[in-house]
């Protein structure tokens, strides 16, 4: 091979080798020495002045950039100057490792392995002496001298700190928070502060802070307690972080309260809009919690308030009479009872009348009397025929037959087997609300209900009134649904001997477990031992009631419970991502930070040093 071939190849491994070496080098270097010089000024700002000694690590990457922390990010880079020796720097620019911060390029002044070097620093930061809190006639300053990364800075530092206070402030006057001091000096310039710091890490903050009078000074920040506390918030990540958690859980069940469940992509962006609200502005974000608390708890009195609204807009005339006549279920739905007593009211009716007949008591199983039962299929008839039916047998047993009470006896026919609670009964209760709105339009509705409510209030009085108990039970039998309808039925029903409805005297009922049993009360032995009059009973079995009554199929404006019905942004939202994914297959397509507490809010964060 050529010789000057030879020299070719044998240079490019060398340099190659060069390159491998200065990509592997890090930075890596100790700062046995560093000392912050603060100067307070009238105008609220402050001179700082830093000396560092270097000493760079052998095989370590160069020193050419240093990153200095400011307090924050009101420095003017045209004020910052900085000397390696006696050789001033030029090249001072915003830093790209650290924020709020600058960077200091070294140049010919580079701080090379093995070497040592001392960088001085000196920059005014404006707005850093506060009001203090604790004093009407102090200033407050706190602050930390900048430090480095942890992986780049090896061995203890002798760290340093002084502050110089105004002309007429004597060491006396001087009052620490928190670290004392190391020493206290009378100057021309005025007291002067200190801390000393033998042997510490400078990777991380040393928070000194001093209370002064302010009578030399022109101006100082002010701060409530409320900005103080914006301000500890904003430095406090951890604390936002477990408050933003909370407050989209408890958002969450506001929204879907509010929506009844639907709208899960408006509250994905709120949600989204909202975090990014609290990332830029903190103060948002701490008043955050506190507001969805008095949302949750506003949404839910108001839900409470409107959760047995459930009748429809009705054109009323003031002054247009009492509507009379209507049944007991239809006055509880005026009333706007609990839709689960309303339909309890309807069974518990057609059993009194003879129309059903109890099968079981607990759970609650009925079937539809011979005279009333449509033979056949019931869909086969058509609702002229099936209404002429039901009308003809009601006329034959002597008892009136509501037209609300069709559909239920329909619904019961088709359902032999399964309990009263695990039949729809939404559909039947839907007509019987929109049937009483339509008796009750154009009548004085607040006298209307007074009236009903008279009736209530009466057939307990004279229930309750009745001393002989063959009487008793006659007057129950009587207003037996009135009695149901008001909140304290079950003190005429326990009254003396248990009442038992007229449809279960003198029969034997089987029970939940299939035996006969003979009893007072509407029950099995075992359902006694739980309800120990038909109080007890009835009461459980408007309970179990309400499974029966679906919301989907009376659909009322807030039978789902929430004020605003979303389910249509939900909608667009999945067809437009179903476009998207229509689209896509078709083949289209450095440093620290610093946390203040206390009577001031001024520090310095976090430097560099690469």
């Amino acid at each position: 091979m050529p010789r000057n071939m030879l020299m070719f190849f044998a240079g490019a491994l060398l340099l190659a080798a060069s390159a491998a070496s200065a990509v592997a080098q890090e930075y890596f270097f100790s700062v046995p020495e560093a000392q912050m010089l603060v100067t307070v000024q009238p105008d609220a700002s402050v001179r700082i002045a830093y000396d560092f000694k270097f000493q760079n690590t052998p095989g370590g990457h160069a020193i050419d950039i240093v990153d200095i922390g400011t307090p924050h990010k009101g420095y003017d880079l045209s004020n910052v100057r900085a000397w390696v020796g006696d050789r001033e720097l030029h090249d001072i620019r915003v830093s790209e490792m650290v924020s709020p911060g600058f960077e200091v390029h070294l140049g010919m002044s580079t701080i090379r392995s093995g070497r040592e070097g001392r960088l001085h620093v000196e920059f005014t930061m404006p707005d850093m002496v506060y009001q203090d809190t604790t004093q009407a006639d102090d200033a407050s300053l706190r602050i930390t001298p900048t430090w480095f990364g942890s992986q780049y800075v090896r061995g203890p530092t002798h760290l340093q700190v002084a502050i110089q206070l105004p002309k007429s402030v004597q060491p006396d006057e001087v009052l620490h928070q928190g670290l004392e001091f190391s020493q206290k000096a009378a100057t021309k310039q005025g007291a002067l502060v200190g801390w000393d710091f033998p042997a510490v890490r400078l990777t991380g903050p040393h928070m000194v802070a001093v209370s002064f009078p302010k009578r030399d000074l022109q101006r100082v920040i002010h701060q409530t307690a409320i900005d103080l506390l914006v301000k500890w918030f904003s430095e406090s990540p951890r604390v936002r972080i477990g408050m933003g958690i909370v407050f989209l859980v408890l958002f969450g069940i506001v929204f879907f309260r509010f929506s009844a469940g639907t709208g899960i992509s408006v509250y994905v962006i709120l949600s989204t809009g909202a975090c990014l609200l609290f990332v830029y502005h903190p103060g948002w974000h701490l008043v955050s919690l506190p507001a969805v608390v008095v949302l949750l708890g506003l949404n839910e009195w108001l839900l409470a308030r409107r959760k047995s609204h459930y009748m429809p807009p009705i054109a009323q005339v003031e002054g247009g009479g009492i509507k009379r006549g209507l049944s007991a279920p239809e006055a509880a739905v005026l009333l706007e009872l609990p839709m689960a007593k309303a339909l309890s009211l309807v069974i518990f009716g057609m059993l009194k009348k003879g129309i059903l007949r109890q099968v079981q008591a607990d759970p609650l199983l009925v079937a539809v009397n011979d005279p009333f039962l449509v033979q056949g299929d019931p869909l086969q008839m058509n609702e002229k025929d099936r209404t002429a039916f039901y009308r003809k047998a009601a006329l034959k047993q002597g008892v009136v037959m509501h037209n609300y009470e069709r559909p239920f006896l329909f619904l019961i026919q088709k359902n032999p087997t399964k309990p009263v609670h695990e039949i729809n009964f939404g559909m039947p209760m839907k007509l019987l609300i929109q049937g009483t709105a339509a008796r009750v339009k154009g009548f004085d509705l607040s006298d209307t209900k007074d009236y009903y409510r008279s009736i209530i209030r009466k057939a307990m009085e004279q229930a309750a009134a009745i001393g002989d108990i063959a009487q008793r039970e006659k007057r129950i039998d009587r207003n037996f649904e009135w009695i149901l309808m008001d909140n304290d039925y079950p003190t005429v029903f326990t009254y003396g001997r248990p009442y038992r409805p007229m449809w279960t005297r003198g029969s034997i009922f089987p029970t939940s477990g299939g035996a006969s049993a003979t009893s007072d009360i509407p029950g099995s032995t075992s359902f006694g031992d739980v309800a120990s009059s038909f109080s007890g009973w009835a009461e459980n079995t408007m309970g179990n009631m309400a499974s029966a009554i679906s919301p989907d199929a009376l659909k009322l404006p807030n039978s789902s419970g929430g004020f605003l019905d979303l389910s249509g942004a939900d909608h667009v939202t999945g067809e437009f991502f179903q476009a998207l994914s229509d689209s896509a297959t078709s083949g289209g397509g450095g440093g620290g930070g610093c946390a203040c507490a206390g009577c001031a809010c001024a520090c310095a964060c976090a430097g560099g040093g690469r």
